[in-house]
């Protein structure tokens, strides 16, 4: 064999290691969550809300903040991976109009990397128990249901996919979540007040529409300082990139409602905050050129660069056979004119 095609084929074969190891080795390494994710998802809307210093004073006419404007600030970071698993914060925070703090939540998980559900968290990251998606969506979204960790009231709920839309050019899975418990976030529970004067509770009861009000017989036999839980109900919509799995945008209403314990379990007395958001223009056009970028950036790693290195593979191959039988050719007409030459003259 010539030492033109000794080097053509070791190209070749080079070629085809590198097609390969861009295909199950690169693509896997930044087909995942990266390590130095940090996003906030900004959304905008109103609220209304239990107005804590009017309670004090006695205020009862403007015991509530009725639609109010807020943003609504939710910041995703990765703080720690371990092979196929992040460890993730997620901080939500509500101000109003001014600037001013409204409310805060703080959690953190633990998730596969590509899926995107739970998984056991490593040791000493504190994550907390959680079942479904918490966070975003599977990479490789499905047009299917999935299951759905709702921090608020701690408990899964479906994800239901409802249908398909164009989002700023971008193909778009449409994900609708419901869920109503008792209410578990613990920084939630602590900005309601365990108890409230009799009194004060009939107060704020006259001031909401008559379909909310609680029956007046019920309040007039309640103790002079009545205990108080909280239930919440929320609707999530989600619209999520087909390709990626980003979310695009979304839209959340929540809301809490104050109980009093019956005989036969929880009675609602009041709503004392409900709030209804959804993703600003400029975030979801934003997330979207994103999506479009991540989307080529992997299907080059996935498809362009492996199959480019192997078309150049097999191109060298057959340009090592050709010069190899081209060589050998040669070889033959040479030797086939060498025979038929005249022979050296005979010696004495």
């Amino acid at each position: 064999m010539r030492r033109s095609t000794w080097v053509l084929s070791g190209s070749a074969a080079v070629l085809v290691a590198a097609s390969v190891v861009t295909r199950l080795v690169v693509y896997p390494s930044v087909h995942q969550l990266p390590g130095d994710t940090d996003t906030t998802f900004e959304y905008t809307g109103t609220a209304t809300l239990l107005n804590a210093a009017a309670l004090e004073t006695g205020d009862l006419a403007n015991a509530f903040l009725s639609d109010v404007p807020i943003n609504l600030d939710r910041h995703v970071k990765v703080v720690e991976t371990d092979g196929s698993t992040a460890v993730v914060t997620d901080d939500v925070a509500v101000t109003g109009p001014d600037g001013t703090e409204l409310s805060t939540t703080s959690h953190r998980w633990a998730v596969d990397r590509v899926d995107l559900v739970n998984v056991d968290p490593p040791e000493g990251s504190e994550a907390e128990e959680h079942q479904g998606l918490v966070i975003s969506w599977p990479l490789d979204p499905e047009e299917k249901d999935y299951t759905f960790w709702d921090p608020t009231t701690a408990t899964e709920a479906p994800a239901v996919y409802d249908r398909t839309e164009d989002v700023e050019g971008r193909t778009a899975y449409v994900y609708v979540i419901e869920t109503a418990g008792e209410l578990a976030d613990p920084a939630m529970v602590e900005r309601f007040p365990a108890a409230l004067p009799r009194d004060v509770l009939a107060g704020i009861a006259q001031g909401l529409p008559p379909e909310q009000q609680p029956d007046p017989a019920l309040l007039g036999q309640l103790p002079e300082e009545v205990p108080l839980t909280y239930a919440a109900s929320t609707a999530r919509v989600a619209w999520v990139d087909s390709e990626t799995g980003a979310v695009l945008n979304g839209s959340l209403e929540q809301s809490v409602v104050a109980q009093i314990q019956g005989p036969d379990g929880p009675i609602d007395l009041a709503p004392v905050n409900t709030l209804s958001v959804e993703g600003t223009e400029e975030g979801t056009k934003e997330r979207a050129d994103d999506a479009d970028s991540n989307s080529q950036m992997l299907w080059l790693v996935r498809m362009a660069i492996p199959l480019g290195l192997a078309v150049v593979a097999a191109v060298l191959v057959v340009l090592a056979v050709w010069r190899e039988l081209r060589g050998r050719g040669r070889d033959g007409d040479g030797g086939g004119t060498g025979a038929a030459a005249d022979p050296p003259p005979a010696t004495a």
